[in-house]
Parts: C-alpha cells; structure tokens; sequence
C-alpha cells in the first residue's frame, strides 16, 4: 500500500498529470517514427515531381495542339531539350510499378508519333521530275526571236557575239551611255544569258561554244518548266523584260506605238512587214486590248510573259518581237435566215430530218 501510494503521488506532483514511461522515449520506437518521417517525405517528394511532370506533358501537349503545322518542328526539338535538361537535374529516386512505366512509354510513343506525321505530312509531296514540253505555238515565238534577233548570218547556229551585237545593238537603240546605270544591268543580264545557254566546263572557251536550234529550246523548256506567272520566272527573265521596257520607254512610263516601229525597224529590218502602217497598229492593238490599256509596265510585263508562257495563239504577247503564229479569224455568220420568208423557212421537228444549216435563236 505504501508503494503504489508513492507512485500515485510521483504521478500526481504539482497538480499536473505525468507518465513516467512514455513509447517514444525508448530507443528503438525512436528509430521506427524517424524511418516513417523519411519515407513519408520521400513518398510526397515523388507525388510532387509526378504531378508536376505531368502537368508539363499535359501543357506541352496542348500547345502542340494549338499550334500550326509550320511551328511543329520548333516544338519538338523545344520537347526534347527539355527532356534532357530534365534528365540532367539530379532527383530523388522513386519507385515506379510496371503497370505505370508501360503506360508512360505508351503515351511518350503516341505523342512522337503524332508530331512525326504531322511534320511529314507537309515535307513528303510528291513532286514532278518531267520536263513539260513546249507547246507549238511556244516553239514558233521562241524560233522567231532565234532567227531574227540572233542568228544574223542565218547558218542555224548561235555563239557568244551574237547575244553581244544584240545588246550592244540595244544599247545604241536606246543611246545608254556606258556609265548608265541601266546598261550596267543590261550588262550584267547579259552574263546570265551567256552562262545559261552556254554552259561549259572548267578549261572550256566559251566563244567555242555553238547554239543550236535543239539546244535553243530545250533551254527554254527547262527554265520555263513548272512557271506559271511572272513571280515564277528566273531573276534574269525579270530583269530582261524590265530593261526591255525601260529600252522601249518615251519618258513618261508608257511605250507609244512610234517607238514600237522603231524598235521593229532596228532590230528586224526597215523594210519588215511589221515596221509598216497596217501592221504596226494590228500590233499595237494586241498589246493594248485595242486600245482600251496604255503600254505601261504593267501592261508590258503581262505581254512577256503571255510571250514566254502563252501556250494558245491570239495571247496579248504573241506579236511581242515580230509577228509569228496564224490567228484564228472569227467564224462566219449567215445572215441568210434572218431575210428568209415564213414559206423558206424549215420548221423544227422531231419527227424528221431537217436540212436546214443556219437557226434564228
């Protein structure tokens, strides 16, 4: 009795309730709650940096989504270098199951997968390798400028002085000056020509180098392959058409038809059937739609181009540096029914033939 009485009282000192043997003062429950503490904090550490790994894919996902075909390639490789830094930062290792690790390289696969194909969606067309030939009314155009422009002693061939005499002949047509700025690229245009209908090989000569008519247009179906409009020419065609126009130019921007048949008689023949009064206008009615446009450089540069381009007869450009190519004349009306009688005049059925060959609509 003596005994518990005392442990009552140690228990019971100062008003206040004390346990004298409390689990956590042992030793060995002291080292169980630490090695919970460390892996609850270990557990909630790998929560986190699952969460936010999946935030990051789920954010990345919807970018991609949000953006175009054009930015797709920049995503992925902005994907991938930000999966590497990832991999780089040292962290904590966590335990993952196989049902998760398999669903994570699913998903990884899937999304490669999509922005691969939408990346090659756009890269893999299909594109044509054949030459488009040139029509016939495309041939006769470029033959024409061949024979009357280039081909001065009429032999079938062409050489580098040829393309020489005609620019300097263009020079003096358009009294330049050999400090004149548009001669310079007149020069210089003519470089290109020399290059693109003569190429050579190292060692070569270039005034060696003979053109024929074959070779004439096999040149011009290959550059003029896959060019539909006047932003699809070569850079040497646009600045040949501007310093043609700017050759041909009364000063105000527009080319009047006296300087048309003058250019004409310079460059084909004073007495060439263009040079003359009937046709210079027929011409002259091609370029303008019959008057209704002024030959300015817009209008100009429509004409070069239906010259290069156009494939049909009866184009605005076809008559460009000379006439070339039939026109189609209109076909013609029989008036002969509308000056009939009723008793000349053979009425439609369905029942018989009819003979008649013209119709009053």
């Amino acid at each position: 009795m003596t005994t518990i009485k005392t442990s009552h009282a140690a228990s019971t000192t100062n008003g206040k309730h004390m346990r004298s043997h409390s689990l956590k003062s042992l030793p060995e429950v002291q080292a169980v709650v630490i090695t919970d503490k460390k892996k609850q904090s270990t557990y909630a550490t790998g929560d986190t940096q699952n969460v936010l790994t999946t935030a990051k894919i789920t954010s990345t996902w919807k970018q991609a989504c949000d953006r175009t075909r054009d930015r797709t390639k920049q995503l992925l490789r902005r994907t991938m270098s930000w999966k590497s830094n990832t991999n780089s930062i040292p962290q904590p290792e966590v335990q993952i199951t196989e049902d998760e690790e398999c669903v994570n390289s699913a998903l990884e696969v899937y999304i490669r997968a999509t922005w691969v194909k939408r990346c090659s969606g756009k890269t893999n067309e299909k594109k044509t390798d054949y030459l488009v030939e040139l029509s016939s009314i495309q041939e006769e155009k470029f033959i024409h400028f061949f024979k009357y422009y280039l081909d001065g002693d009429c032999d079938g061939f062409v050489f580098e002085h040829d393309f020489h005499q005609l620019f300097e002949k263009l020079r003096r047509f358009a009294d330049w000056s050999p400090q004149c700025h548009e001669y310079i690229i007149s020069k210089q245009v003519l470089e290109e020509l020399v290059r693109v209908f003569f190429p050579c090989k190292e060692g070569q000569n270039v005034a060696f180098i003979s053109l024929s008519m074959d070779d004439w247009l096999k040149t011009w179906q290959h550059y003029l392959n896959g060019c539909s409009t006047i932003s699809n020419l070569p850079l040497w065609l646009k600045y040949l058409m501007n310093i043609l126009f700017k050759s041909l130019d009364s000063g105000n921007g527009v080319i009047k038809r006296e300087n048309l048949q003058r250019f004409y008689c310079t460059f084909l023949d004073s007495n060439c059937e263009e040079s003359k009064e009937p046709m210079i206008d027929n011409v002259y009615k091609f370029l303008t739609s019959n008057g209704d446009f002024l030959l300015d450089y817009e209008v100009w540069s429509l004409c070069f181009a239906n010259w290069l381009l156009g494939t049909k007869p009866n184009g605005s450009g076809q008559w460009l540096f000379g006439r070339c190519g039939l026109t189609s004349d209109f076909f013609p009306i029989d008036y002969s029914a509308m000056n009939s009688t009723k008793e000349m005049r053979d009425t439609y059925s369905l029942k018989r033939r009819s003979h008649r060959y013209s119709v009053i609509v």
